[in-house]
């Protein structure tokens, strides 16, 4: 499939280029028509791989902006969350509550700091001086938009429900946002590291359901609604992606420098 698309843009990217108005356009701006023409180039990750990873931050941040909007303006998803949230508090076991309070704690910032250092520690050994660059900032985002984005919606809490305290706004979930944020992070860098097909699948599946889980917890804990956790989801995906592109072009950059040194 991989090498059927590629084959697919190669091919329009040809056929692009040889109509008669994109070669009038390609003599009169040479420069701009070489860069939009770079990128369906799928022969590096700054052509087309990059074009799509910023289409689908772009996607991203509007699903955010929409669902942002709902929460300010639209009492059906208002009310949506509050049944969800009432489901949750009427099924609440001792045991339950317990077991998600503790693993909830993957999404804190102790839990960044913590593994984050660990694989901090593992880059420096290896050299990957960009890869700590690429995380630490990406982890910096999510730290500085979490917190103005919650000021900026300053939505109270569901605290009649709440398992215990939180003394922040609600909306978007730090921890959800958070646990997409590190733990996508790290899954993409061992992604990258191991070449084994089921050690890449295994990474990707336990870092989708200790993402889900970390996020579900803090909805049936009562600290959070749904649409806060899908919120923080989001915003912590656009900022893996967004750290996914710094690390592959600089690396590309990396590359490219020392091959014409």
């Amino acid at each position: 499939m991989k090498n059927f698309l590629t084959y697919i843009f190669q091919r329009f990217r040809v056929w692009l280029s040889r109509q008669p108005l994109v070669q009038r356009l390609q003599r009169r701006f040479p420069k701009a028509f070489r860069f939009l023409l770079n990128r369906f180039d799928t022969s590096s990750f700054i052509g087309l791989p990059l074009t799509i990873l910023f289409l689908v931050i772009g996607i991203n941040a509007a699903l955010l902006s929409q669902l942002t909007e709902d929460v300010i303006e639209s009492e059906g998803v208002v009310s949506l969350d509050e049944q969800f949230t009432a489901f949750l508090y009427s099924i609440r076991s001792g045991w339950l509550s317990q077991l998600f309070y503790a693993l909830t704690q993957l999404g804190t910032r102790e839990a960044v700091f913590a593994m984050g250092g660990l694989a901090t520690i593992v880059f420096f050994y290896r050299r990957r001086y960009i890869a700590v660059l690429a995380f630490w900032l990406t982890m910096a985002g999510i730290g500085l938009s979490v917190q103005y984005g919650k000021q900026f919606i300053s939505r109270d809490r569901p605290m009649e429900v709440a398992f215990y305290p939180e003394h922040n706004f609600s909306f978007p979930s730090g921890h959800a946002t958070t646990s997409m944020a590190l733990y996508g992070m790290l899954a993409y860098f061992m992604y990258r590291h191991l070449g084994s097909k089921r050690q890449r699948q295994t990474v990707l599946l336990a870092s989708g359901v200790l993402i889900v889980m970390v996020g579900f917890s803090r909805i049936y804990l009562g600290v959070h609604f749904l649409s806060d956790v899908l919120a923080g989801f989001l915003l912590g995906a656009m900022w893996v992606l967004m750290g996914i592109s710094l690390m592959e072009v600089m690396t590309y950059l990396q590359h490219r420098r020392l091959g014409k040194a």
